[in-house]
C-alpha cells in the first residue's frame, strides 16, 4: 500500500523526466499553448487549462494499474467521479478519468487521461470551473485523441 501512494504521488505531482524525445502534442482549439520544458500547456479564454506531459512509469507497471491507483487516489481525496473510460491517442488505447469537486461556490472538473509507453507515462491534464470547461470537453478530447504519442517510448 505504500507503493501506491507513492506511485500516485509521483503521478500527480509531475516528475517530469529530462532529455527524452518529445511527443507531438496540440492544444484544443481556440487554447492558447506553451512550452514548459517537456511539457505542454495551454489556457483557454475562460481559464480552462489544458497539460500534457511524460512521466517515468516508476515502479513498471501496465496500464491497468495505472487505471486503479488513480482512480483509487482521485476517489479517497474526494473527488466525485464523473466518468472514465478507454481513449485512443496515436493508436495506442490510454485511460481517462472526469471527476468533479467543490472549490468555494463553483463546482471544478478534473480530466486525467493516460498512456502507459514502456519506460514512460504520457499524462494528459484538463481542468477548470465546471460551467466554463463543459463547452470545451469536446475540444479536450479532440486534442487528446489527436496526439502523436510515438516520441513518448
Amino acid at each position: 500500500m505504500k507503493a501506491l501512494r507513492v506511485v500516485t504521488a509521483v503521478l500527480l505531482t509531475g516528475g517530469l523526466l529530462g532529455g527524452c524525445t518529445p511527443f507531438r502534442s496540440a492544444a484544443p482549439a481556440d487554447f492558447a499553448a506553451y512550452e514548459a520544458g517537456e511539457s505542454l500547456q495551454a489556457v483557454g479564454a475562460e481559464r480552462v487549462v489544458y497539460q500534457v506531459k511524460r512521466l517515468e512509469n516508476k515502479p513498471f507497471a501496465a496500464l491497468a494499474f495505472w487505471q486503479v491507483a488513480l482512480k483509487e487516489r482521485l476517489l479517497k481525496a474526494g473527488y466525485v467521479l464523473s466518468a472514465e473510460g478507454a481513449i485512443q491517442a496515436g493508436g495506442e488505447t490510454g485511460y481517462y478519468i472526469e471527476t468533479t469537486a467543490p472549490r468555494g461556490t463553483a463546482d471544478y472538473m478534473y480530466l486525467v487521461a493516460l498512456f502507459v509507453q514502456g519506460k514512460n507515462l504520457i499524462v494528459v491534464e484538463s481542468g477548470g470551473e465546471l460551467a466554463a470547461y463543459k463547452p470545451q470537453r469536446d475540444k479536450i478530447f479532440a486534442a487528446i485523441r489527436a496526439a502523436d504519442l510515438a516520441g513518448g517510448r
